[in-house]
C-alpha cells in the first residue's frame, strides 16, 4: 500500500517540476539568450529492502534529474562565426555609404566644370566685369567644395575612430563579463537553475563578442570558457579558464588591421582577424583614408594648375597675374577634455607665414591665449585676436580650461580663394606677338609664359628679325641692342620670362615684335588656355575623369561590400535558425509538452487516490 502511495507522489512531484520547467519556457519564450530547459525525468528504486533503502530489483515510482540546456555546440559555434562574418561586412557597408553620401553631396564635379565653363565664357567677353565676377564666384564654390569635402571626410575618419575605440572598450568590457561568469560557474552547483542562468549568461556574451572579433571557444566541463582570439588553438588567450581577461586595443598599422593586447603594460601586436564588426570599421576606415587621399591630391593637382594659369597671364592692371588659391590652411581641433561649447572661427589672411606646428587656443579666467605650437610666440586677450595673420573669434560658451588645436591643414581641407579683385583677374596674355605687315613668308611667333627663362635682361618690347643665315637674331626695340641669335631648327627659344617657338616657314627679312600686354588689354589668351588645364592628363586621366573614377571607386567598393554582407547575412541567418531549432523555444511544442506532463500528472494523482480508497476500505474491513 504505502509503495503504492509512494509511486503516486513520487510521480506528481516528477512531474510537477517538469511542468514547472516547461512552464518557464513558455515565460521565457520572447527572453533573448534563453535557452529552453529540459529535466531529467527516470524510473525511482522499488523493492523491500530495509528501512534506509529499496531494493533496487525493479522499477516503482519517477524520479527528477537534473535540469538541462538544449543545446549543440557546432551550431552554436557555427551561428557565431557566421554572425561575425556578418557583422564585418554590415558595419562596413554603412561607414561606406555614409563615404559615398558625403562625396555626391559635395557636387565637386559640378563645381570644377562650373569654373572651367566660366573660364570659357570669361574668354568670350575678357574686358566683361560681370564675366569676371562669375569667374571669381565658380572658383570660391570649387574652393569651398574642396575645402568642405576635405572636412566632411576628416570628421567621417575621426567618427569612425571613435566607433572603434568604443568598440573596442565593449570588447573589453564583454571579456571582462565573460571572466565573472568563468568565477561564478566555478562556484555554483551544477544542473541547478543558477547554473543554467550562468550558461545562458554565458552564450549570450559569447555571441556578443564574436559579433565584434573573431574568436575559438574551448567550454569546460564545468560550463567555463577559455576564448582565444581567431581560430586555432595557438591563438592568444582573451578569457581564459581561470583568472583575468586581457584588454585589447585596435588600429589601422601599416601592415593592415592591428590588435593590440594588453595596451597598458605588456602591448603586443597582432593582425585582426578578417570578421566581426571591428574588422569592418577597419575596411571603411581604409575607404576613407583612400579617400581623402584621393581628395587631396586632386585639390592640390586643381589647385596647382588654375594657380599656374593666373599667374602667366596680365590682369586688367597691366600687371602679372597673381595665384587664385590659397593651398595651406588651418583645422581647428577641441580638446578632449573640453568642458563648454564654444565654436571657433579662423581667418588667415593673405599671404601669412603659418608657423609649421600650428597653434595652441586657451580659455583660462584671465580670458584667451594664443601661441604656437613650439611656444616661440603668444597673444592674448579678452576676445578676437590675431598672431602671425591668424585672426580667431572664440564664440560664447567656453569654459575655463578649454583648449583648442589648431593645426595645419594642406590638401583639400586648407583650399581657398585669395581676396582678388576682378580687375586683379589675369585675362590677358602676359606678352603677345604681331607680325610686321611687310613679311614674305607664313612664319608666326608662338609665345609661352615661363618665368624661369632669363637668356637675357630687358624687358620688352622687342623685335625678331629672321636672317639669311638661318638665325632669328632678338634686339630691344628701344636701344637696338642684340640680346640673342638663335638657330631656327624648330625648338623652343628661351627668352626674358617667356618662351618663343617660331612656326611655318618664315623668310629672311621677315619680323615679329614681342610686347608686353598693357593695362586695358581685350586679349584672352591667358583665359583660353584654362581649357588646357582642364584638358591636362595626369594621373587618372584629365582632372575631372580623375574624380570621375574616383566616384567610381567607392560606388564599386559599396557595391560588392553589400553584395557581401547579403550574402553573409542569409548565412548567418541560415545559422541561427540551426541553432535555435535546437535552443529556442516553440510554443507548439510547449503546449504539446504541457498536455502530456499534465495528463501525466493526473494519473499519479489518480493513482494516489486508488491508494487512498483502497486504504480506506481496508480500514472499514479491520473494524
Amino acid at each position: 500500500m504505502t509503495d503504492l502511495l509512494g509511486i503516486g507522489a513520487s510521480g506528481v512531484r516528477a512531474y510537477q517540476a517538469a511542468l514547472a520547467i516547461t512552464g518557464d519556457n513558455v515565460a521565457n519564450a520572447d527572453t533573448p539568450g534563453y535557452v529552453r530547459r529540459t529535466v531529467t525525468l527516470s524510473t525511482g528504486p522499488s523493492g523491500a529492502g530495509t528501512p534506509l533503502s529499496r531494493d533496487r530489483s525493479g522499477g516503482a515510482g519517477v524520479l527528477s534529474g537534473d535540469i538541462g540546456r538544449a543545446t549543440d555546440a557546432l551550431k552554436l559555434t557555427a551561428a557565431r562565426n557566421a554572425a561575425g562574418a556578418a557583422a564585418r561586412f554590415v558595419a562596413s557597408a554603412d561607414w561606406q555609404t555614409r563615404l559615398q553620401g558625403i562625396v555626391a553631396d559635395s557636387d565637386l564635379d559640378a563645381r570644377i566644370g562650373g569654373l572651367f565653363d566660366a573660364a570659357t565664357d570669361l574668354a568670350a567677353a575678357p574686358t566683361s566685369t560681370a564675366a569676371r565676377v562669375i569667374f571669381l564666384d565658380r572658383a570660391g564654390q570649387a574652393a569651398g567644395s574642396f575645402s568642405s569635402l576635405g572636412a566632411s571626410l576628416a570628421a567621417l575618419a575621426d567618427d569612425i575612430q571613435a566607433a572603434t575605440d568604443t568598440g573596442a572598450g565593449e570588447v573589453n568590457a564583454i571579456v571582462a563579463a565573460l571572466a565573472g561568469v568563468n568565477d561564478e560557474l566555478r562556484r555554483t552547483q551544477a544542473g541547478g537553475n543558477a547554473a543554467n542562468g550562468l550558461l545562458d549568461r554565458r552564450d549570450t556574451l559569447l555571441a556578443d563578442l564574436a559579433d565584434r572579433i573573431r574568436i575559438d571557444v574551448t567550454i569546460s566541463d564545468r560550463g567555463t570558457a577559455t576564448v582565444r582570439l581567431g581560430a586555432g588553438g595557438g591563438a592568444p588567450v582573451l578569457v581564459p579558464d581561470k583568472g583575468a581577461a586581457l584588454r585589447i586595443a585596435v588600429r589601422d598599422g601599416a601592415s593592415g588591421a592591428e590588435l593590440v593586447l594588453d595596451p597598458t603594460h605588456r602591448a603586443e601586436v597582432i593582425r585582426l582577424p578578417a570578421s566581426g564588426s571591428l574588422a569592418g570599421l577597419i575596411d571603411a576606415a581604409r575607404q576613407v583614408t583612400a579617400a581623402r587621399a584621393e581628395v587631396d591630391v586632386l585639390a592640390t593637382r586643381f589647385a596647382t594648375g588654375v594657380n599656374a594659369q593666373a599667374v602667366a597671364g596680365t590682369d586688367a592692371l597691366g600687371d602679372p597675374g597673381q595665384p587664385l588659391f590659397n593651398t595651406d590652411g588651418l583645422s581647428v581641433r577641441p580638446g578632449k577634455a573640453n568642458g563648454g561649447s564654444a565654436g571657433i572661427d579662423v581667418t588667415i589672411a593673405d599671404g601669412a607665414a603659418l608657423a609649421p606646428g600650428g597653434y595652441r587656443l586657451l580659455k583660462d579666467s584671465a580670458g584667451w591665449t594664443l601661441s604656437r605650437a613650439d611656444g616661440s610666440a603668444t597673444v592674448t586677450g579678452p576676445g578676437t585676436i590675431t598672431l602671425d595673420g591668424v585672426t580667431v573669434r572664440p564664440g560664447a560658451g567656453a569654459r575655463d580650461g578649454d583648449g583648442w588645436f589648431l593645426d595645419p591643414a594642406g590638401g583639400a581641407i586648407g583650399m581657398s580663394l585669395r581676396p582678388i579683385g576682378p580687375e586683379r583677374l589675369a585675362v590677358a596674355d602676359r606678352f603677345i606677338a604681331d607680325a610686321d605687315s611687310g613679311n614674305r613668308g607664313d612664319g608666326a611667333v608662338v609665345l609661352d609664359t615661363d618665368p624661369a627663362a632669363a637668356a637675357f635682361v630687358p624687358q620688352p618690347p622687342y623685335r625678331v628679325t629672321i636672317t639669311a643665315g638661318g638665325t632669328a637674331d632678338i634686339t630691344d626695340i628701344a636701344t637696338g641692342t642684340l640680346l640673342l641669335s638663335a638657330p631656327i631648327d624648330g625648338s623652343r627659344i628661351i627668352g626674358a620670362g617667356f618662351g618663343i617657338t617660331l612656326t611655318g616657314t618664315p623668310v629672311a627679312g621677315d619680323s615679329f615684335r614681342i610686347l608686353t600686354t598693357g593695362a586695358g588689354s581685350s586679349d584672352n589668351g591667358n583665359a583660353l588656355k584654362f581649357a588646357d588645364v582642364r584638358a591636362a592628363i595626369g594621373p587618372g586621366g584629365t582632372i575631372e575623369a580623375s574624380l570621375d573614377a574616383g566616384i567610381a571607386r567607392i560606388g564599386s567598393s559599396l557595391a560588392e561590400t553589400d553584395r557581401l554582407r547579403a550574402t553573409a547575412m542569409a548565412v548567418a541567418s541560415d545559422a541561427a535558425l540551426a541553432a535555435d531549432a535546437v535552443s529556442g523555444v516553440d510554443l507548439d511544442r510547449e503546449a504539446a509538452e504541457l498536455t502530456r506532463l499534465q495528463t501525466a500528472y493526473r494519473a499519479n494523482a489518480q493513482v494516489i487516490a486508488a491508494a487512498r480508497d483502497l486504504f480506506d476500505t481496508l480500514i472499514g474491513i479491520s473494524r
